[in-house]
């Protein structure tokens, strides 16, 4: 997630290695990975976790991380740490009463405390991904305990599952009798509350984006609503609506799958037989993978009941591992990941690339390995910003000493979404950059640091076709085939040896590059 942050007072220089953590910019952001979560704080670009890059009493930026362990600042300039306060001398964090894009933080220092005000456009994502390591905080709030309530959730197939509903600072956690949590409704997610009139002490929550319905059961109702509802405004300062009519049973059946519970949106177009593997359960639960027109569909085999349902305009990626012939993966552009595997994997994938792009979301891509969400400079859903793409154009042409090739690359295609720069013409101005010869440099440079083709390993090839079909789908990377010295015969030479290794993934990833020299990809009516 991005995130535009200030701070109302300058910091104390900490210790710290210095750390190349991809680029500045011009507005402020914090960006989050968790699910690469270390035991380290800073030591590797592979495990850092929220980035943040703050505008200082509009005098200078910094970058704000959240780690496993500690909250980490840099100097966007030098890369270097600025401040450094471990989880044991963390106090809190908490949404500032003053404006409703300020949080503030809370630190020992000594055997007194100290606070610093940040404003950011994203609030309770920053304070929901904090509040995540609430627990290792050196002080837990007396009156902020958790609270725990028995219910039953009212499950896709219309059993009555018994559960208990623990209202946390940053989210209500369903969890199963064994103790085990099932999921968490982050209260930034949720959009509404209602009470369902013909069951008593039943009551919806509204999440997920497209009002998808989740019913529960309990006695103490009101209790939990109103805990709820208190937790989240306290914590993550969000104000959740609770709807004055009260909805039926067979209002919640209705519109269960929310904005995509018509027959459009759950009548399936193909269908596959998969394996879901997900912590809830301990082995592998059959599913049936389905296509409508506009969804990706998940039904019980033996009851065709649909369980979830997705937008194809929110798939991010497919990952197609290439250490099982069956496994893959869909990534979507909430950071949400959902594993599968099935005998008819690559048909499958074959589908839902042609369903994802047929519906419009041009940005998907197949690829071997899981998207490193710490590479990436903003949310997975929104484009970076126009600095960010020129930064890593230039970072191919001229890559920082720190940092290898084959990682530049990975960042700039982590950055740079598969249907092309989203700033890939010149503006008008005495100072604005050339583009055309921003990205012409770029293919120059990709094409001559490509390394040994016959001992390149495969994932690193397929990122190199990757940011080339990147760079091509742009006007001037399109016009490059031509204009460019050569660039037809190494481009050639480079798909020959590629195919040559006759594996399906790098012939996937240099004949769709092929594809976007056949057919223009920009707009070609300007």
């Amino acid at each position: 997630p991005r995130f535009t942050v200030s701070c109302s007072k300058p910091r104390r220089l900490a210790l710290g290695a210095p750390q190349w953590w991809g680029s500045w910019l011009s507005t402020a952001h914090i960006y989050s990975y968790l699910e690469s979560a270390s035991d380290l704080y800073v030591s590797s670009p592979l495990t850092f976790l929220i980035w943040c890059v703050c505008a200082i009493m509009y005098r200078y930026k910094r970058v704000f991380s959240i780690g496993t362990k500690a909250i980490t600042t840099y100097n966007p300039n030098t890369h270097e740490v600025t401040n450094q306060w471990c989880y044991n001398e963390f106090v809190g964090i908490a949404p500032s009463p003053k404006a409703s894009n300020e949080f503030i933080i809370t630190m020992k220092k000594g055997r007194k405390t100290q606070q610093m005000t940040f404003s950011t456009e994203f609030r309770p994502e920053v304070l929901t991904r904090t509040l995540m390591f609430s627990p290792l905080f050196c002080e837990q709030p007396r009156n902020e305990t958790d609270k725990r309530f028995d219910a039953a959730k009212f499950h896709w197939d219309e059993a009555k599952v018994k559960v208990l509903l623990v209202v946390r600072r940053y989210c209500v956690s369903q969890v199963d009798i064994t103790g085990h949590t099932l999921t968490d409704y982050k209260y930034k997610d949720i959009e509404y509350m209602a009470k369902v009139a013909d069951h008593p002490g039943a009551f919806v929550v509204a999440a997920g984006g497209f009002g998808r319905l989740h019913m529960f059961l309990t006695e103490q109702r009101d209790d939990v609503m109103k805990a709820i509802i208190l937790a989240s405004r306290s914590n993550i300062g969000y104000d959740i609506a609770v709807h004055r009519d009260l909805i039926t049973q067979h209002d919640f059946l209705e519109r269960r799958l929310g904005k995509y519970s018509d027959d459009d949106s759950i009548t399936s177009l193909t269908e596959f037989k998969v394996q879901k593997h997900t912590p809830r359960y301990l082995e592998p639960a059959p599913r049936i993978l389905a296509l409508s027109e506009n969804c990706i569909i998940e039904r019980d085999p033996s009851t065709y009941i649909v369980v979830t349902i997705r937008p194809l305009s929110e798939v991010f990626a497919l990952i197609r591992y290439t250490n099982d012939p069956q496994r893959f993966s869909i990534e979507y552009v909430n950071g949400i990941v959902r594993k599968y595997s099935a005998t008819e994997r690559d048909a499958l994938l074959c589908s839902i690339l042609d369903g994802v792009r047929a519906s419009g979301n041009r940005d998907v891509c197949v690829k071997m390995t899981r998207t490193n969400r710490g590479q990436r400079l903003g949310p997975l859903h929104l484009p970076v910003e126009e600095e960010v793409e020129s930064q890593y154009l230039k970072y191919l042409v001229n890559t920082p000493p720190s940092v290898q090739f084959h990682e530049a690359v990975e960042k700039f295609n982590s950055n740079v979404a598969y249907s092309g720069l989203n700033h890939a013409v010149s503006s008008e101005g005495i100072f604005s950059e050339n583009k055309e010869k921003l990205i012409n440099g770029s293919l120059t440079a990709l094409l001559m640091k490509e390394g040994d083709q016959s001992s390149l390993p495969n994932d690193r090839l397929e990122e190199q076709f990757h940011a080339l079909r990147r760079l091509v789908a742009s006007k001037a990377g399109y016009e490059a085939f031509t204009s460019l010295t050569n660039f037809r015969e190494i481009v050639g030479k480079k798909v020959v040896r590629a195919l040559r290794r006759k594996d399906d993934g790098i012939s996937h990833a240099s004949v769709d590059f092929l594809c976007a020299l056949m057919q223009p990809m920009h707009d070609t009516t300007t």
